[in-house]
């Protein structure tokens, strides 16, 4: 009860606060008390809230999951336990002594982004029988939150996260960019809600240490940008967990919630192997899974974290244990000759065109700080041919591709492939280069996936292959 008034409130207030200077107006031409007006709304919303938690019921039968809710239109789910794909477990710190945890259950059918099942708090028992029922000649052996006992059952497909590689995943990741941003603005927002005269006060005492300033201010920023993403991933990450059971995987991570992940190894389309430039110097990777379900990180678009750190020259001997089509080495790539990294880099210095010409136009002599950003594109053009590559090994097609300071690689079972298309243009055509684009189904939608400008050849020969 306590979760649904918490959970939905929320939701409410924010219509509350949007309308309130619209209620306001209303209640006092009505010659309404706003205080008493607003308090009457609050129970009344707190009503609905307790109405929709009693209409709220689910029955876990002999064949199916069965889930009634709603007030005013009644809805009525029934899910066949062998139609269940994907079970996600979130369970916050302060619930663990009551046993209780949030489930969201999808099916082969689901089509959005929303699961079809969502038991908002029940006991844990309720996950072990689903579970148990879902798979019938499988019995619960161990707490998927013991993970000495994991280790104990089965060390040979279990992957654990150690300190030490937490630590390492957490201060090479490229988070610390986008928060410095966010900082620096609200530095800017605190300045202007400073007062003009205290500024001017200020300055007058300490403009020979202007500079000096600025660069404190600077440091700071980095560095609470740089303790905020690694406190961010070392929470959510915290004892990562992998296992390997009957086909299927299970993760667990997290220090304040608990989240879990059992997903059908059969649903995995695709693997992505990434790795940001700090992290290539660094020789790590981070392996993420393409999978037909929502059942992902909700901040990197369904993508299933595999193993958020391994050495780079281990990765596939890692995976093996886990996901058994998978290269049992790395696989040597073909690369692009140097006649097409001048592609790469002119589109780059194109789109880089656009700020600069914008800021010169209107900030004349300080919109030559924009020029920055030709030798930045540059680079991210060099940097994205650089890490351009493709090889078909077996029954899988591996493809390489550098963006944005990162470099991901692709591989993908062939049966896997919804779509693929070879293009060029004229300009290509004259000089025998070609795109390659390839298509698998990720989430609930489609991953596209483009090698750009590499040899008509070898383009034509993995679209043959392809074809047969």
């Amino acid at each position: 009860m306590f979760y649904f008034l918490f959970h939905h409130v929320w939701d409410w207030i924010i219509y509350v606060i949007l309308t309130v200077g619209p209620l306001t107006g209303l209640l006092k031409h009505f010659h309404i008390n706003p205080v008493l007006g607003f308090g009457a709304l609050l129970v009344l919303i707190i009503m609905l809230i307790v109405v929709r938690y009693l209409c709220f019921t689910f029955e876990i039968a002999a064949d199916m999951l069965t889930i009634n809710s709603g007030i005013f239109i009644k809805k009525h789910t029934h899910i066949p336990y062998g139609r269940i794909q994907t079970i996600q477990r979130s369970q916050w710190f302060f619930l663990k002594p009551f046993k209780l945890e949030k489930l969201q259950i999808e099916t082969a059918g689901h089509d959005d982004k929303t699961p079809e099942a969502v038991l908002p708090l029940v006991p844990e028992s309720v996950r072990t029988e689903i579970e148990a029922r879902r798979v019938p000649n499988q019995k619960s052996k161990i707490d998927s939150t013991d993970t000495e006992s994991l280790k104990a059952v089965e060390p040979e497909t279990t992957y654990l996260i150690n300190p030490h590689e937490l630590n390492v995943f957490a201060l090479t990741s490229l988070g610390i960019l986008p928060l410095i941003g966010v900082l620096f603005a609200l530095y800017g927002k605190i300045q202007e809600a400073i007062p003009q005269r205290v500024i001017d006060s200020v300055t007058s005492e300490i403009v020979h240490q202007s500079l000096i300033i600025i660069v404190v201010v600077g440091i700071l920023i980095i560095l609470i940008s740089i303790a905020g993403s690694y406190l961010s991933i070392v929470q959510r990450y915290y004892k990562f967990t992998l296992t390997a059971q009957t086909n299927q995987l299970k993760t667990y991570q997290g220090l304040f919630q608990r989240n879990s992940v059992t997903i059908p190894t059969d649903r995995i389309q695709a693997l992505r192997i990434k790795q940001n430039v700090i992290r290539q110097w660094c020789k790590i990777s981070t392996v993420q899974a393409l999978a037909a379900s929502s059942a992902g990180d909700d901040e990197k678009s369904n993508d299933l974290m595999i193993l958020p750190v391994v050495n780079s020259q281990t990765v596939f001997k890692t995976l093996q244990p886990f996901i058994d089509w998978t290269p049992t080495q790395a696989v040597p790539l073909n690369r692009l000759k140097k006649t097409p990294y001048w592609y790469f880099i002119r589109n780059a210095m194109l789109f880089a065109a656009i700020p600069i010409v914008i800021c010169l136009y209107f900030f004349t002599v300080w919109g030559l700080l924009s020029l920055a950003l030709l030798p930045i594109a540059i680079f991210l053009g060099w940097y994205s041919a650089s890490n351009t590559g493709w090889a078909v090994k077996d029954d899988q097609l591996i493809m390489q591709v550098g963006h944005s300071f990162t470099r991901s690689q692709y591989v993908i079972p062939k049966k896997n492939i919804q779509s693929f298309s070879l293009h060029q243009s004229i300009w290509m055509s004259a000089r025998k280069l070609a795109h390659l684009e390839v298509n698998v189904r990720h989430g609930n939608h489609n991953q596209n996936i483009e090698i750009r400008y590499l040899p008509k050849e070898a383009a034509q020969e993995i679209f043959d292959w392809l074809k047969n």
